[in-house]
């Protein structure tokens, strides 16, 4: 069976916003199908391996801070067959497993723009 990454900034039970909404209703559908292993953002949960940020960088900008995340995710793909980064904040880990592991990477973008402006 396949073995897919998908990576997220948001994931049950920290789900603020629409991209974390669509996580949590991705994921189980997804499970019926293929072998799917969630890498999250943040605190510890059971159905997921989270990736918080590095000590090292707690003071640092947000931006940094993501980026350290990002880099645990993608050392830690590496038995997967394909990386799914869901939002930007998880695309940079996507990209560099990619290129570190080997593998395709697919990418969900979404816009909050307002057409109604």
């Amino acid at each position: 069976m396949v073995r897919i990454g998908l990576l997220t900034r948001e994931y049950p039970p920290q789900v603020y916003g629409g991209a974390g909404v669509h996580v949590q209703f991705l994921v189980p559908q997804l499970r019926r199908l293929v072998d799917v292993d969630v890498h999250c953002f943040g605190e510890p949960r059971p159905d997921a391996t989270a990736h918080p940020v590095d000590p090292g960088l707690a003071g640092a900008n947000a931006a940094l801070q993501t980026v350290s995340v990002d880099l645990s995710i993608a050392a830690a793909v590496d038995a997967v067959q394909l990386v799914h980064s869901h939002t930007w904040y998880a695309n940079m880990a996507g990209h560099l497993a990619k290129l570190l592991h080997g593998m395709p990477h697919v990418v969900t973008v979404r816009s909050t723009h307002d057409e109604s402006r």
